[in-house]
């Protein structure tokens, strides 16, 4: 499946969150909860785990499963985006006045990116994008094989990346990284607002690469795809 395709099909699947508003309600409600909204998290590790078994976003359901899975899901990432984070801190920390510490502010594109932060917050995030290379297909991989080690499998991850052709799979990552720091900016401007349209751009992302894993990994439980046996020889 060709990028375009990709992102088609993703769209297609997203839209189906508005076929069922009761399910959508409940989704941006958890969403909007800090600590609670771990829950949105593992509902888009369970997106990517089914990939193109499911054919609409599921029903929110078993929500302590969820959350716990969240919580692995974002140890994982604070894993691969630790440096990033700790020289946005650091940054932020010797620019940023105290008096602009409220999470309305910190975070919004007019104080990430004045004077002396430009260059900080530019490293910042080429250096996410680096640690990414490797951290989106980790944690993918993690999800499908239920196993948290595999973020650490870096000859198995790098295996994965070949099979979805590296230039394909960076072109894929930019792209999606470009409309994720869209949603973080309207995040951190109109925190509700926010909330919803990261939910939006979840969705569309977990079914992207849930569906670019099944190309390569497959749905079965471990992650490798099942071996289909050649016909016995005629005699």
């Amino acid at each position: 499946m060709e990028i375009v395709e990709n992102f088609d099909e993703a769209g297609r699947f997203t839209g189906k969150l508005f076929s069922k508003i009761g399910n959508l309600i409940i989704l941006i409600i958890l969403s909007i909860i800090p600590i609670v909204n771990f829950i949105i998290v593992g509902y888009l590790g369970r997106i990517i785990k089914e990939g193109r078994k499911i054919g609409e976003p599921p029903i929110v359901s078993d929500y302590g499963k969820l959350f716990f899975e969240g919580l692995k899901i974002i140890v994982a990432i604070i894993v691969y985006a630790l440096i990033p984070i700790i020289l946005l801190m650091i940054s932020l920390l010797m620019f940023v006045p105290l008096g602009s510490w409220g999470m309305g502010q910190i975070f919004s594109p007019g104080i990430l990116l004045q004077g002396a932060l430009i260059v900080p917050v530019t490293l910042a995030i080429i250096l996410l994008f680096a640690f990414l290379i490797f951290g989106v297909i980790a944690i993918g991989n993690m999800i499908r094989t239920n196993n948290f080690m595999k973020i650490f499998a870096f000859s198995e991850n790098w295996n994965i990346i070949n099979r979805i052709g590296f230039f394909k799979y960076i072109v894929w990552l930019v792209l999606v990284f470009v409309i994720s720091l869209i949603g973080a900016a309207i995040s951190g401007a109109f925190w509700i607002i926010g909330a919803i349209v990261d939910l939006i751009i979840g969705v569309f992302v977990a079914r992207s690469l849930g569906s670019i894993l099944d190309e390569v990994i497959g749905t079965v439980e471990g992650g490798q795809p099942e071996k289909v046996l050649p016909p016995p020889p005629p005699f």
